[in-house]
């Protein structure tokens, strides 16, 4: 009897771990053009996509903002334009920030208007953005092991440290702020003391927080993983088919997950069953 179960409750266990699946809702037009970040604004209803355009690594203003429904309409394409490779996003009030090579982009949804650019002449790439408190906004530097720290115009380093070599998504919550590579790092905002959660992640693109202790976050080569109950588990492998998966976004108020598929040129939406 007591074999038994043990057994049915390992079954259980099992079953909890590993019941996180994706359901494919729909995937936009391809007229987005290297889409490589998304966010999702609940007031406005609608998500907001970074395309780097036809060209990388230049300062040729050929990046742009576009605007899509929830059901993957492209309501505008050229939403805000001259920028040059906008990557990641970040809301705070009523302003995105938007991570633009060197340079942070800060706009304003409701007008649509960009408000300031500020430089960053140091950097050497800027990838993806996460606001903290009092419209702190953090960055990190994928070629320079770096996070920055702005706040009211004053650019400074919150973290230089070899352990954050290619760092490239970041997520800000509770006063930490959370960083991925090839793994995943949580820094203290205060006392700047940084301790690694878990590891071999393959290379983090996107990362989210979505609950205690879990984590959702891409590689872009086409992999989506949950990290939850200590476990990493993979939710999708669209590799082989080379589809990517950038920098993406879980909207908990709908249940769906949205990935940029950069050179696939469409933004895809997931419902994530629990």
């Amino acid at each position: 009897m007591k074999t038994l179960t043990l057994t049915i409750i390992l079954i259980s266990l099992s079953y909890l771990t590993f019941s996180q699946k994706l359901e494919k809702l729909w995937s936009s037009s391809a007229e987005l053009k290297t889409p490589e970040s998304v966010v999702y604004i609940h007031d406005q209803e609608m998500l907001y996509v970074s395309n780097i355009g036809p060209t990388e690594n230049l300062k040729n203003g050929d990046g742009f903002i576009s605007l899509l429904s929830t059901e993957g309409e492209i309501e505008n394409l050229y939403w805000v334009k001259g920028l040059n490779d906008p990557k990641g996003l970040a809301v705070s009030g009523k302003d995105i920030y938007v991570a633009d090579l060197n340079e942070l982009v800060v706009i304003n949804y409701e007008s649509a208007k960009i408000e300031k650019k500020y430089p960053f002449p140091k950097s050497k790439s800027l990838n993806d953005v996460t606001a903290g408190k009092n419209k702190t906004v953090f960055l990190s530097d994928i070629l320079d092991q770096r996070i920055y720290q702005f706040f009211k115009g004053t650019i400074s380093t919150l973290k230089n440290d070899t352990l954050l070599k290619f760092v490239n998504g970041i997520w800000f919550e509770d006063g930490k702020i959370y960083a991925g590579n090839n793994s995943v790092w949580e820094i203290e905002n205060d006392t700047l003391e940084m301790k690694e959660l878990f590891c071999n992640t393959g290379g983090i693109d996107g990362l989210q927080k979505i609950g205690p202790n879990e984590f959702i976050f891409s590689n872009w080569d086409g992999r989506i993983f949950l990290f939850k109950n200590g476990e990493i588990i993979k939710l999708l492998d669209t590799s082989e088919s080379k589809i990517n998966t950038a920098d993406i976004y879980y909207a908990s108020e709908l249940g769906i997950l949205f990935v940029p598929t950069f050179n696939g040129n469409t933004i895809d939406a997931y419902k994530l069953v629990w």
